[in-house]
């Protein structure tokens, strides 16, 4: 993550404790805000409170007695000049034309949200844009091509998805649009063929069915993202379903396999009270 670099840059310039006036005490996003609005890092020391400490740094706030290295605040020095390029997600608009208005304003807020997304784990570069759509900082281009491990993200691939693939891979392309079960089916298969993308088409599937597994590609770049930080598949999936996602999974099972096995389908899909109750509540109208 982008914050290990922040933080290691500290420690070899000689700084262990920052005063980050009234900024959020997270390394990450500080980091974040270092490359995409001009903050640094100011030789000066200040006196303030320790509020948190976080990867072998201190986060000073307020007044008090501590002393900070230095001083975070906008027009500072940026102390990561070249952050890594790698991972890359890439979101390929190439079918963005092709959607109705409704489907158009649900993949922008996709986009915006892929933005929050890489920004939880690295910054904006780590993120291309194919076509002709600003997103904060990520990179916009009219076509792609990666000399670098990659892979296409696609519901109807033909290659399953495991950490030891999606761990092997740098750069992720994904589809500017769902479709998983909705108006435009293999979109993603077309868009590759389009493009000429000569890359594995990877899908991602939960114990063995794609039910459940989300079809937001906001959500599928938080996937990687979690599995190439060192998370393993199932849970990074589990932890991005909607309350929707788990009844569609579970519904499924219970066709498949019998109303006894709901205790086991809770369980590993961490299923809430009001997952459950929405269950239940179907499965009684049946």
């Amino acid at each position: 993550m982008l914050y290990t670099y922040f933080s290691s840059r500290l420690r070899e310039l000689g700084y262990i404790s920052l005063h980050i006036g009234r900024e959020t005490p997270d390394l990450q996003k500080l980091a974040v805000k270092m490359l995409v609005k001009g903050y640094g890092i100011v030789e000066e020391r200040r006196e303030g409170i320790v509020v948190k400490e976080s990867d072998g740094i201190k986060l000073l706030k307020s007044k008090g007695s501590e002393k900070s290295d230095c001083i975070y605040r906008k027009g500072g020095k940026n102390i990561i000049p070249d952050p890594p390029q790698y991972p890359k997600v890439v979101v390929d608009l190439g079918l963005f034309n092709a959607l109705d208005e409704e489907e158009k304003k649900k993949t922008i807020t996709q986009l915006f949200m892929t933005l929050n997304v890489v920004r939880k784990f690295w910054w904006d570069g780590n993120m291309v844009v194919v076509g002709d759509m600003k997103v904060g900082k990520a990179v916009t281009t009219s076509s792609f091509k990666s000399d670098a491990p990659t892979i296409v993200l696609d519901p109807y691939g033909d290659v399953e998805a495991d950490e030891k693939i999606i761990r092997g891979a740098d750069v992720f392309i994904l589809g500017g649009i769902v479709d998983k079960g909705r108006r435009l089916k293999f979109a993603t298969s077309e868009l590759a063929r389009k493009r000429g993308y000569d890359y594995p088409r990877v899908k991602i599937k939960l114990r063995g069915s794609t039910v459940g597994v989300p079809d937001e590609f906001n959500k599928i770049a938080e996937v990687v993202l979690r599995v190439k930080e060192g998370e393993g598949l199932e849970d990074a999936v589990i932890s991005v379903m909607s309350k929707a996602d788990k009844v569609a999974r579970i519904l499924h099972d219970v066709n498949l396999r019998g109303v006894e096995v709901l205790p086991e389908e809770f369980k590993w899909l961490k299923a809430d009270d009001k997952v459950v109750n929405m269950v239940k509540s179907k499965l009684n109208k049946l």
